[in-house]
């Protein structure tokens, strides 16, 4: 989830290049209003975007799907933010760019029961 829509297009079609289906949304809100929410196996979300900002989709998705993986990225990380979302229990808190390969394969780690170093 980003709200930049190159960078959101950009991560989905990786991911379904490499055979992951994928749902993408511009905004936390619109993820939460969704029926994906339920059926997801993580979420890859902006920090900083209009709206709800990353943290709060974190704390979001931890009263409804505790263990459902979240990974954060940001281009303008704050030993605070990575701290409030290590708290709230991030799978991993990168910083933009993200190399897609590095990204699947945190992914991959995590999905297989694997933890990401935050």
């Amino acid at each position: 989830m980003d709200d930049d829509d190159e960078v959101r297009e950009s991560i989905a079609s990786f991911f379904d290049s490499v055979g992951m289906s994928v749902a993408t949304f511009r905004a936390a809100e619109d993820l939460l209003a969704s029926q994906w929410l339920p059926m997801a196996d993580f979420i890859v979300s902006d920090l900083h975007m209009r709206g709800m900002s990353g943290l709060g989709l974190l704390h979001e998705v931890r009263t409804r799907r505790r263990d459902l993986p979240v990974v954060l990225m940001t281009a303008f990380g704050t030993a605070e933010a990575r701290a409030q979302a290590t708290q709230l229990g991030v799978h991993a808190f990168l910083c933009k760019p993200v190399d897609p390969e590095n990204l699947l394969a945190l992914i991959r780690t995590v999905l297989t029961g694997g933890t990401a170093s935050r």
